[in-house]
């Protein structure tokens, strides 16, 4: 058996027409759930790709695996989804948003170029058509600007400076705007990427033998949690700065060979993702903070979030609550997802395990102080791709 993992960055769950949207059109999308197994409450490990990629190929949390920033050394002993499907026979490799970013430390990942087109992927699948291969392709065609090439950089960080001014400016129209043009790149994921993707792995007669998730790594917002639209300085503050439902909901879809078509309402978490394909791949499982996704039981989902290469945030949610804890002021959110599922009135009736969950994990948690330079180094990577 084969295995694609194809991620489509910072989509909402919400704006998928399988997961309800009503003004989005995404056929291909949808027919591939109706013919796989959808997860309708799928919730990302982190709010930003960086962390949350590397928890769902090691399936550690990020507190646990401690890649919070795109700069952090790797420990070369980690297992990955990559190292395990290596040893147990396959090929790998990736295409990623930038070379200098995604899977950099990571070398069982074999990044074989960008994923900003089909081309090259459509290559590399010619050339391993008989090779069992696990392929990774993470495209930004739904992350912020939504209509620009990265590699076009000069028009990319102009689109993405008169996106934050039109956060800014508090305008009704600049956010109608915005929104439209979010919608459009989803429909060109779903028709045009997503679509080519899969009518190359007809063409070669790959589908019938290959494993296939679709997922997002993280959602988006568009400023809605601030009062003062000015602070929206950057991407950070879309997706990044916080831990509401609308950042780490995201579409999970699997089809895999002998896997009965079905929707799964019980919570899942990234974290599943690698424990999962190494079920379905026959390999040797690793120790991880995930389960298969093939038991369908109700767990309780992590989610961290950082600062600048820092562990900021450590939520817990265990429909129908979610706790959030700020780590270096201490200050807690609490929401009942069921009677408030927007996170709008925060509450102080939050089960105690829940908490004494969150303080346990915090004290579990990797943690190391970044020199001022490390932190430079951090806050000049981050401002590279738009995110300060």
């Amino acid at each position: 058996m084969n295995v694609v993992v194809y991620v489509s960055d910072a989509l909402r769950a919400d704006h998928v027409a399988c997961y309800g949207a009503r003004h989005v059109r995404t056929p291909t999308i949808d027919a591939f759930a109706a013919d796989g197994v959808r997860f309708d409450q799928a919730i990302s490990a982190a709010p930003w790709t960086c962390p949350s990629t590397t928890s769902m190929i090691t399936g550690l949390y990020p507190h646990h695996h401690g890649h919070l920033h795109w700069d952090v050394p790797v420990d070369p002993g980690l297992p990955t989804l990559f190292t395990c499907a290596a040893a147990h026979g396959l090929t790998t490799g990736s295409f990623v948003f930038d070379e200098s970013y995604l899977f950099k430390g990571f070398p069982d990942a074999n990044v074989a170029g960008t994923s900003e087109k089909l081309d090259g992927v459509v290559e590399w699948l010619r050339a391993h058509r008989n090779d069992p291969f696990v392929l990774w392709f993470h495209n930004w065609e739904t992350h912020m600007p939504y209509d620009i090439l990265h590699a076009e950089r000069k028009e990319w960080l102009a689109a993405k400076e008169e996106i934050i001014e039109g956060i800014q400016s508090d305008s009704a129209s600049a956010l109608e705007r915005l929104r439209q043009a979010y919608c459009d790149s989803v429909e060109r994921s779903s028709e045009v990427m997503f679509a080519g993707f899969l009518e190359e792995l007809d063409a070669l007669g790959l589908r019938e033998d290959t494993a296939i998730v679709f997922l997002s790594d993280h959602g988006e917002s568009w400023g809605e949690r601030f009062a003062d639209k000015e602070d929206v300085k950057g991407t950070f503050h879309m997706h990044g700065a916080a831990l509401y439902d609308e950042i780490v909901v995201v579409p999970l879809i699997v089809s895999a060979p002998g896997l009965e078509p079905g929707v799964v309402r019980s919570q899942v978490s990234l974290v599943d993702l690698t424990p999962t394909l190494l079920e379905l791949l026959g390999a040797p499982g690793v120790e991880t903070d995930g389960t298969s996704l093939l038991d369908e039981s109700e767990r309780p989902a992590l989610i961290a979030g950082t600062d600048k290469g820092a562990l900021s945030q450590l939520a817990i949610r265990e429909p129908p609550w979610k706790l959030i804890l700020h780590v270096e002021s201490g200050e807690e959110e609490a929401y009942r997802l069921d009677l408030d599922p927007r996170e709008l009135h925060p509450r102080d009736d939050a089960p105690p395990e829940l908490r004494e969950r969150l303080f346990a994990e915090l004290e579990s948690a990797e943690r190391t102080e970044l020199s001022a330079e490390e932190e430079a180094l951090v806050t000049g990577r981050l401002r590279d791709l738009g995110y300060l």
